[in-house]
């Protein structure tokens, strides 16, 4: 075989391999939108919701108060306490209506995260944003194997309060 006719052969293999993977997923996803008895609400609850028509950004953000939080941290001399209170924004209540049932995991989650952190930490300048972050990153991760997570926007801190 000449060094031309590889190098069409090889072509052909990857034009071949790429017309086969796009109808797999064309055809899966014909299937998959065939077979549900109401394709509308198969599109907003499935992991592929984002081939959905409606678009979540006209819905406004709904808020759902998780309960506070009371930790404690080290100090130099005692040991101080933090209490939060978490907000999840989301525009899909309806895929969160059980995270109420996800508190020990919060919890938990929060409890490791604040395992390292101490008092001079927590009243430095610019604390909070980071603190925000690093709490919206520990949440997320907390849900991280549920269907709970495809319903968060965003976490945020409402009430934060060191002693």
């Amino acid at each position: 075989m000449t060094k031309k006719q590889m190098i069409v052969l090889f072509a052909l293999m990857v034009f071949t391999s790429f017309i086969v993977s796009a109808a797999t997923i064309i055809g899966s996803l014909w299937y998959l939108k065939h077979t549900s008895q109401d394709t509308s609400d198969f599109w907003s609850q499935s992991h592929l919701s984002f081939l959905s028509q409606e678009k979540t950004t006209d819905i406004p953000p709904t808020f759902h108060e998780l309960d506070k939080v009371v930790l404690s941290v080290k100090g130099k001399r005692q040991t101080h306490f933090v209490m939060l209170e978490i907000a999840i924004e989301t525009r899909r209540p309806e895929r969160i209506q059980s995270i109420d049932n996800y508190m020990p995991v919060v919890r938990n989650a929060l409890l490791k995260l604040f395992s390292d952190k101490t008092y001079d930490d927590l009243r430095q300048d610019g604390s909070v944003d980071l603190l925000q972050n690093q709490v919206k990153q520990t949440v997320l991760l907390a849900f991280e194997n549920t269907d709970l997570v495809e319903g968060i926007d965003d976490v945020l801190l409402t009430k934060y309060v060191v002693q």
